[in-house]
């Protein structure tokens, strides 16, 4: 293992090397050593700034004096590099990871994966939304996510526990999603895709700006045949093992957004149906009665407003998700003796939920910020029903509702000019488990100009979500957990983040994590398992990564994480955790500004796991996109083709225990031709 890893680590580090040493010089030959200022444009003026971001500390900040370790993605990155779902904009950013089952993606991060988990332990949002439901409590990332990608201006990756802030989910981290406006389009615009098994999308959308306000709508379609033979060795006996046209997935989004003067209101809805080819949860296979489908929408009207020396936000939303999952199934011997030979099981999962939230924020003294603000949520419908789709069939019914309110308190101290305090703290309770306090307290030092050193304290915590308290499906085995305690994450971070001009940086961290009361399945009888408060996990682990952006338009970035992560409960390495993650992503102009190339290279190393009380790994990989993107070439017109595992590696994922595979296959080498024309 350590041998290849340095096969692949070296390479990627060298080519990184030549690349910038090759950039420079060749910026240093194009361009004078002080450039005009007035003479560039607005892209190279944007590349001198330090970046902003809003989502660490609920007010706009320079992301050097952030309380957190921050990455910002933004729409120029999406485009250059081809990226399709935020799973894949996730994957080529420093730390994270993420695995797909066929059916939905789950995010990786610091080591940590627990596949089937449904991205509890990431916080989610749109615009400052949630996203994520009162359910299951799921981040949606993949083809369900609410969002089309072209609509997105840029998103801000948070690093560390942010409950201090958002309560319940911002246990890892909190992905912030902020949408392009209508000032932004000016116009109409629409795009089309076609790919690999026969994939495609088309869009259209039309913003404006007017006097006092602006507005953007846009509807999104999205259809993919996905692979249509699948080939699994555990079912060899049922066609051969082969699955299908079973991977079919759809999709369709619609989003607005209006702004005027001081107030925005914003609407979104996803509905996405995907068939799912690996017969889990005991399912049969090939069946193609087998699918989930997921529906996703909100409403959200904000205020926002600053007057003297106040900035005050305030906003109420409602929202509703609903979750059907059709299972088919063979009759068995606890079956009705009325039942047909096969049926379908059906989960039909409902939520609905409103609520508010205010904010202020204020410089009280010259070196003194305060922040402040209350939330509140009414979660009055909650329904996880389950029925066998059959006259007479077996149900069970599962009707729950759940309110909760927050308080939380932040406090910027400029203690000297070089030196910031961080201090906050959350208290939240619910009606389930009760009360919850969640405190960060982060040092930011920069001594010079360009070095920033940064250390951190947090602890989040993840509340119990509907779906582990209260489903209940005694046929298959599945009991209810009404006692289930949060998990706990304390954090201990320390960060170095030096700035070469305005040109290169680079970041360094360490990290030690220690998770309480997790949450994970446990045998209470020889028939039934429920949800229970059974594991501890402590993991340290440390990042870097160094990055680029030149005047010419090249840009590149590397990085490499390691982490070492424990079952303390069990003594062993964390399951689905891989040690070591390496990055490489690099732009490169090929006609003036006009034409792109892409690449980025992707390294996740082996992941062990228990499976069926065996201990099983998922081999590691490494995996090469690259795309080349045009805009411009004729007016208002952008095209870009890209192809993903270029090579065609192997690659598996690990599966769950509701899987009778160990490890899932992913998709060999495919493409995406991808156009839009601005009208």
């Amino acid at each position: 293992m350590t041998r290849n890893r340095c096969r692949l680590l070296l390479p990627l580090a060298g080519l990184l090397l030549s690349l910038i040493c090759g950039t420079a010089r060749a910026d240093d030959a194009a361009e004078p050593p002080d450039p005009d200022l007035g003479a560039l444009d607005l892209e190279q003026l944007t590349n001198l700034k330090v970046e902003k971001v809003y989502g660490v500390s609920k007010f706009e900040q320079v992301v050097t004096e952030a309380p957190a370790s921050v990455t910002v993605v933004t729409s120029d990155e999406i485009r250059h590099y081809g990226w399709r779902t935020l799973a894949d904009v996730l994957k080529a950013t420093r730390g994270f990871f993420a695995t797909y089952d066929r059916n939905y993606s789950y995010i990786g991060t610091r080591g940590f994966n627990r596949p089937g988990d449904y991205n509890t332990r990431v916080l989610l949002l749109l615009d400052g939304h949630q996203i994520n439901d009162v359910i299951y409590e799921s981040a949606a990332i993949g083809t369900e996510f609410i969002l089309d990608l072209a609509l997105v201006d840029r998103i801000e990756i948070i690093r560390g526990p942010s409950s201090s802030l958002y309560g319940a989910g911002a246990f890892f981290g909190v992905i912030n999603v902020i949408s392009k406006s209508g000032k932004q389009l000016d116009g109409v615009e629409a795009a089309g895709s076609f790919g690999s098994q026969k994939s495609g999308s088309g869009r259209l959308t039309f913003g404006k700006a007017f006097n006092g306000g602006e507005f953007l709508v846009s509807g999104s379609r999205y259809v993919s045949r996905g692979d249509d033979h699948l080939f699994y060795p555990e079912f060899t006996t049922i066609n051969n093992g082969i699955a299908e046209n079973m991977d079919r997935d759809r999709s369709y989004s619609l989003f607005a957004s209006g702004r005027l003067r001081d107030f925005t209101l914003t609407g979104a809805l996803v509905s996405r149906d995907k068939r799912i080819p690996t017969a889990s949860f005991g399912t049969i296979f090939d069946d193609p009665r087998t699918k989930s489908t997921d529906r996703r929408s909100f409403l959200d009207l904000k205020y926002d407003k600053a007057f003297e020396g106040t900035s005050v936000t305030a906003r109420l939303f409602y929202d509703e998700y609903r979750f059907i999952g059709d299972f088919a199934y063979e009759r068995g011997a606890e079956d009705p003796t009325f039942y047909p030979a096969t049926y379908v099981n059906r989960d039909d999962h409902l939520a609905r939920w409103w609520g508010g939230e205010a904010q202020a924020s204020r410089q009280v003294l010259p070196r003194l910020q305060l922040t402040g603000g209350a939330r509140f949520r009414d979660s009055f419908q909650l329904e996880l029903p389950n029925v066998d789709l059959v006259p007479g069939g077996r149900t069970v019914e599962s009707d729950h509702s759940d309110l909760f309110w927050a308080l939380f308190g932040q406090a910027e101290l400029r203690i000297l000019d070089e030196l910031i305090l961080n201090a906050g703290v959350r208290y939240d309770h619910y009606e389930t488990f009760g009360g919850a306090t969640s405190p960060r307290l982060a040092l930011i030092y920069t001594p010079v100009e360009g070095t920033v050193f940064k250390l951190i304290y947090g602890k989040a915590f993840r509340a119990p979500n509907a779906y582990e308290l209260y489903y209940n499906d005694v046929f298959d085995g599945y009991a209810t957990s009404p006692s289930l305690r949060p998990e706990t994450v304390r954090t201990y971070e320390a960060i170095w983040e030096q700035y070469y001009g305005d040109v290169v940086r680079t970041s360094a961290s360490v990290f030690y994590n220690k998770i309480d009361n997790l949450i994970s399945y446990e045998d209470v009888s020889a028939t039934q398992v429920a949800f229970a408060n059974i594991e501890r996990v402590k993991a340290l682990g440390g990042e870097f990564e160094v990055e680029g952006q030149w005047n010419s338009g090249f840009a590149a970035r590397a990085s490499y994480s390691f982490v070492s992560g424990r079952n303390e409960v069990t003594d062993q390495r964390l399951d689905y955790s891989p040690r070591h993650l390496a990055k490489l992503n690099v732009t490169a102009p090929l006609y003036r500004k006009k034409l792109f190339a892409g690449v980025e290279l992707q390294g996740v190393s082996r992941r062990d796991f228990t499976h069926s009380n065996d201990q099983v790994a998922a081999g590691g990989y490494a995996v090469a996109n690259a795309t080349l993107f045009s805009t411009a070439l004729l007016p208002g017109l952008e095209t870009s083709v890209s192809v993903y595992n270029l090579l065609d590696r192997r690659i598996v994922d690990p599966a769950t225990t509701d899987h009778v595979q160990n490890v899932i296959p992913q998709d060999g080498r495919t493409y995406r031709l991808q156009v839009s024309y601005r009208f």
